[in-house]
């Protein structure tokens, strides 16, 4: 009945000059897509005798620049040419990352994999190319990837989080948990502690997920994801006046997501409070009127409230827009 919104920072790709060769720079969380010319040491085109830039570091250069103008073909082009001159880790790293932009995966993960092939050691590469083969549907060979990483770096905090973002991707929370706490030793951060939340939540671990969601929100206290995911634990632990207090805060903060007026409302609905449920599922469904949930959850309340013809609307568009799903809907308005 109530949706619990995660935080999953997969495919959050950087540019390629952004990625260091030292392992420090990979130290936290993976960063969002930055502008590809705040170049990281040891990434500088590499000069010949007379003092000018290599071929091949000169068109990787080149690419750099179109990718942070968004011309995503021209820098294929340079970053081509730069293969073509010295073929580099470096070079397919860069036009994979090219073509990822361009939601061509297939290209991107053969880039990627020469790139693996021709720097077997290099973190960065196992952590992307992980992260792209989730996108995929390929998240069992993802988690291999960074199996591999780690065998090169074990204390790096980025690849647990990574590894420990994949398995809450497919429901493995236990192995989640065990990479997100490891992480949290060495590097504590809002994505890490979040997501052991949700973990711990999955696990009706509610009181330790409500710890977890504190540590969130104290790191990142403007972002209306904890504050949510706090409020449906303490839902979930019968104190709703709390769990109403912190979805109010979130929807302060981001008043556009329908998970949080869905979640406000199922807040009201299990205090008993069903008008002011209604009204919240109402909301959730004018940002967004193909949120099924919130239909279901408003036709049971109306059902709760004893006006039936409205609940039987509410649930027949839900099984309109997902007919396979029945959950919470009372068998009276299930067709015989």
């Amino acid at each position: 009945m109530r949706k619990f919104y995660l935080l999953l920072v997969l495919g959050a790709f950087i540019g390629c000059n952004n990625r260091a060769a030292n392992k420090g720079d990979e130290d936290g969380e993976t960063p969002p897509l930055n502008a590809i010319l705040n170049r990281a040491p040891g990434d500088e085109p590499k000069q010949d005798g007379d003092g000018t830039l290599d071929d091949a570091g000169k068109m990787r250069q080149r690419g750099n620049e179109f990718f942070a103008q968004g011309d995503f073909d021209q820098a294929i082009e340079f970053y081509t040419a730069a293969i073509d001159a010295k073929a580099d880790a470096k070079s397919y790293f860069c036009r994979g990352t090219a073509h990822l932009s361009k939601e061509e995966l297939d290209k991107a993960l053969a880039d990627f994999d020469k790139a693996v092939q021709l720097d077997p050691t290099a973190t960065y590469l196992r952590i992307d190319r992980s992260q792209l083969l989730q996108r995929m549907g390929k998240t069992a060979q993802g988690i291999n990837d960074l199996d591999e990483a780690l065998k090169h770096d074990a204390k790096n905090a980025n690849i647990l989080l990574q590894r420990g973002l994949l398995y809450v991707s497919i429901g493995m929370f236990d192995r989640a948990r065990d990479d997100l706490s490891k992480a949290i030793e060495i590097s504590p951060t809002y994505t890490a502690y979040i997501n052991r939340g949700y973990c711990l939540h999955q696990k009706k671990l509610y009181k330790d997920a409500l710890t977890d969601f504190d540590q969130a929100i104290k790191l990142a206290p403007a972002n209306p994801l904890a504050w949510s995911n706090r409020g449906n634990s303490y839902t979930q632990l019968s104190d709703f006046d709390k769990a109403i207090a912190d979805l109010d805060e979130a929807i302060k903060l981001d008043g556009r997501d329908p998970q949080y007026y869905n979640n406000r409302g199922s807040a009201y609905g299990a205090k008993g409070d069903h008008r002011r449920a209604a009204t919240d599922f109402t909301r959730a469904i004018e940002l967004d009127p193909e949120y099924t949930p919130a239909y279901r959850n408003r036709g049971l309340a109306y059902h709760t409230l004893g006006e039936k013809e409205l609940a039987r609307v509410d649930f027949q568009l839900a099984l309109q827009l997902q007919p396979t799903v029945t959950d919470g809907i009372p068998a009276e308005y299930l067709a015989k």
